[in-house]
């Protein structure tokens, strides 16, 4: 019928949905790394089930800097992260005045050192127990960022 007016209104549409886009998209950022982050504890779980004790490992790390780089956005908006946070970025993301985060950034580079070893003596005489604890205390700590960055956001 009027095809100018239906026309128009799909341009003023693409150009709210364009600010809304822009608005949002740091939160967007944030969730995505946050939805990364339980993809790589899935996968993770799934590596160590068929004896991948290397792949588990990297996945884990994946989680927790995926975890890590949320936090950082959410608090440093509209700052991207870095490609690698070291231990004077991590520390500030995880501390806060109630949590203290020193044991978490040392977990963070406990497994960003064990997931880098290239030539580490078989990951397969690494015991179960020990990668089911490694990947119990990654899910700990990405539930717990998790949560502290969802009570974040509802304030």
């Amino acid at each position: 019928m009027n095809h100018a007016y239906s026309y128009k209104n799909r341009q003023n549409d693409e150009f709210v949905n364009g600010l809304n886009d822009k608005l949002s998209y740091g939160k967007k950022d944030v969730f995505g790394y946050q939805r990364h982050s339980q993809y790589h504890i899935k996968l993770a779980t799934i590596m160590r089930d068929h004896n991948q004790f290397k792949a588990c490992l990297i996945l884990c790390d994946w989680a927790l800097v995926s975890i890590i780089k949320a936090l950082y956005i959410h608090k440093y908006y509209p700052m991207h992260p870095p490609k690698e946070l070291n231990m004077n970025e991590t520390l500030p993301i995880v501390h806060t005045d109630a949590e203290p985060g020193l044991d978490i950034a040392l977990f963070i580079g406990t497994m960003q050192h064990l997931s880098s070893l290239e030539n580490c003596p078989d990951y397969h005489s690494l015991e179960l127990c020990n990668i089911d604890k490694l990947l119990k205390r990654t899910e700990e700590i990405v539930d717990e960022l998790s949560a502290r960055l969802m009570n974040d956001s509802t304030e």
